[in-house]
């Protein structure tokens, strides 16, 4: 049964005025039969919040909120009036307003229960599931119709990097110089795509790969963090901000004609019930005839924490057959295939098969050499203390939906990360800095 316009209103509320019809109706949907303690439902962000306000022959049935960062939360309906849209008209407004403010893009913290009834308008999920108030959630992301012209108006430079749609919703920053091209997505803070002028493109991408808001691209360089690798307890692999809409900080030209951009993520509730420690955490990617990548971690909290990390890069090849990679002779690894413990590299890195390596205590360049496509790639880096290198080759490649079938022939990830044993501390008020320098010799 859907609402009825005449008999359900949804209008602006203010705290001041609407305080008390604001708080009872909370106290019994949130506090009364969800059990969440009054301690944590009065947070002090009401007087500053835009709240709106369902009701039907004068009595408020339903209401919502929206803070000043697009955080839509305390969606709440009573019981009789549930399954008669009153939720679906509320969190329309809220948008609408969204809309009228400006702003790029919504977020909020879904009970587990009731994300099919978010992903309807238009939310989708990022990250794992965590608890908040003994209630499982996941953070879910929304952009809006205006965020890709948000984006220009605020950080396009003329004839050098604008933004596009990849798909509705992912806008991708484009970098087009004399030197070199590059395409690199708000979505994850995701580099896609270097190609300096007269090159083959250098990162690779899949031919399969889905482009859909909340999901990592298969290819480019996906950041891996706080921690490189399978999460522990159910949480997502490789961290949780690969997922993750980020903030565009900065654009700018920089030395030699190259162009930057600047994108960061902070602690809110969602990555703390995950990970629980305060944070900024920024990738900022330099395009020229060169690619520098660097992963900026700021501990913006009271105590030290540890982090893993990583640069997940996939790299075009032209025969994983013909390939090598140098610069790892000697070098102590972790062999995730064999499952054999630790091992010692002898001579240049070869593929015949299925590779998961991680190469531990190294702060060394690598070298692709690439006979098929007659070139070499350096790879030096600063900030790291382990080498990643993986194949999945084609047996592994079938369980991947969004690989194309044979494509492990065309790539190769060489991964500049702090992984396994080689983990890093950063004290409060501290920063880490990983970076990877990517160019073709």
């Amino acid at each position: 049964m859907q609402v009825n316009a005449a008999a359900v209103e949804i209008r602006v509320a203010q705290w001041g005025e609407d305080a008390a019809a604001l708080t009872a109706l909370r106290r019994q949907v949130f506090v009364v039969e969800q059990g969440v303690p009054e301690e944590l439902e009065w947070d002090g962000l009401d007087a500053g919040a835009a709240h709106f306000l369902a009701c039907a022959d004068g009595v408020v049935v339903g209401c919502a909120r929206l803070l000043g960062d697009g955080h839509v939360g305390r969606m709440a309906v009573l019981s009789p009036w549930r399954g008669r849209g009153v939720g679906s008209a509320l969190l329309r407004e809220v948008l609408s307003a969204c809309r009228a403010r400006g702003y790029g893009h919504a977020f909020l913290n879904a009970q587990t229960a009731a994300l099919d009834f978010y992903r309807r308008l238009g939310f989708h999920a990022v990250g794992g599931e965590f608890i908040d108030a003994g209630i499982p959630h996941f953070r879910m992301e929304r952009a809006m119709e205006n965020l890709t012209q948000q984006l220009n108006q605020q950080h396009a430079i003329a004839g050098k990097l604008r933004f596009v749609d990849a798909a509705p919703g992912l806008p991708v920053a484009e970098v087009t110089l004399p030197q070199a091209t590059a395409r690199i997505a708000v979505n994850g803070a995701q580099v896609l795509e270097w190609a300096p002028a007269g090159q083959q493109p250098v990162i690779w991408v899949s031919r399969a790969a889905v482009y859909q808001p909340g999901k990592g691209v298969r290819g480019g360089v996906p950041v891996c963090w706080p921690w490189f690798g399978a999460g522990a307890d159910g949480k997502p692999a490789h961290g949780f901000v690969r997922t993750r809409l980020w903030q565009v900080r900065e654009t700018g030209v920089g030395p030699a004609d190259t162009v930057f951009i600047r994108l960061g993520l902070t602690d809110d509730e969602s990555t703390r019930a995950l990970w629980n420690h305060a944070f900024d955490v920024e990738l900022v990617v330099s395009v020229g005839a060169a690619l520098k990548m660097e992963l900026v971690t700021r501990n913006t909290g009271a105590e030290a924490f540890t982090i893993t990390d990583g640069l997940h890069t996939y790299f075009r090849v032209g025969d994983i057959g013909r390939t090598r990679v140098l610069g790892l002779e000697d070098t102590v690894y972790l062999d995730k295939v064999q499952g054999t413990g630790e091992s010692r590299q002898a001579g240049a890195v070869q593929f015949g098969g299925e590779t998961d390596r991680v190469y531990i205590g190294t702060t060394a360049d690598c070298i692709i050499d690439d006979a098929a496509l007659g070139r070499k790639i350096r790879i030096a880096k600063s900030g790291s203390r382990s080498t990643v290198v993986w194949n999945p080759w084609t047996e592994k490649e079938k369980g991947f939906a969004d690989m194309a079938a044979g494509e492990y022939r065309d790539m190769l990830c060489v991964e500049t990360t702090n992984a396994g044993p080689d983990s890093v501390s950063v004290a409060p008020g501290g920063e880490h800095r990983l970076v990877a320098f990517v160019g073709v010799e």
